[in-house]
């Protein structure tokens, strides 16, 4: 039986979650600096990858279709490029829940809402950016150039902690949506420390 979109979505937060606890060991590692970053800068190329594969199963979710030229993609730059190109603006939202205040409660009926968090959200061109930023990582240092690990560390090695950070914050509690069907996720549950996922729909008009 084929999986479902929720399911989908909750096997892709759970393996960014193990990747971003992987980067997070690595953070405290007692190693040298640049296989730290190395090791991490792998993971988070690849969490940004998972981060794109979501967007799609959020738009299959949403709209039941998914554009040709990005479902067979594996490439995290290629998928949001083709869903930008689109004005497909379906990304993962930096939310909280909250309770509802007396008066969304008298007038919007809800008990909890979602809100989002603004200063934790990265665009499609940041993503492609950081996505771009973590591959110099991937490449063995090339002895004609005039440069070693340690400097390699130092040039680029906060860059790549700050944007990790970023990501984190980014994807740890969120809410995705497309067509008034989305999901909202919490990586890391406050208590029993699990990956979460919730399927929301909006109340259809009467």
């Amino acid at each position: 039986m084929d999986k479902t979109p929720l399911e989908i979505y909750v096997e892709l937060m759970t393996t960014i979650r193990h990747r971003l606890d992987v980067i997070e060991t690595m953070r405290q590692a007692q190693i040298d600096d640049f296989s730290r970053a190395e090791t991490a800068a792998f993971h988070g190329r690849k969490v940004i990858e998972g981060i794109s594969f979501a967007c799609l199963v959020a738009i299959e979710n949403g709209i039941k279709h998914v554009p040709r030229d990005a479902k067979g993609q594996w490439n995290a730059e290629t998928i949001l490029k083709s869903l930008k190109s689109k004005n497909i603006s379906t990304l993962p939202s930096p939310s909280i829940i909250r309770n509802a205040t007396a008066i969304e409660r008298e007038n919007d009926n809800v008990n909890v809402v979602i809100e989002g968090v603004p200063e934790n959200r990265i665009s499609h061109d940041n993503l492609i950016s950081m996505y771009q930023g973590l591959h110099r990582w991937l490449h063995e240092i090339n002895p004609y150039v005039k440069t070693d690990r340690e400097s390699f560390y130092i040039n680029h090695g906060q860059n790549l902690w700050n944007d990790l950070a970023r990501i984190n914050q980014f994807i740890e509690k969120h809410f995705i949506s497309i067509s008034g069907e989305g999901f909202f996720c919490v990586l890391r549950d406050n208590v029993d420390g699990r990956t979460k996922v919730s399927s929301l729909s909006r109340p259809k008009s009467a």
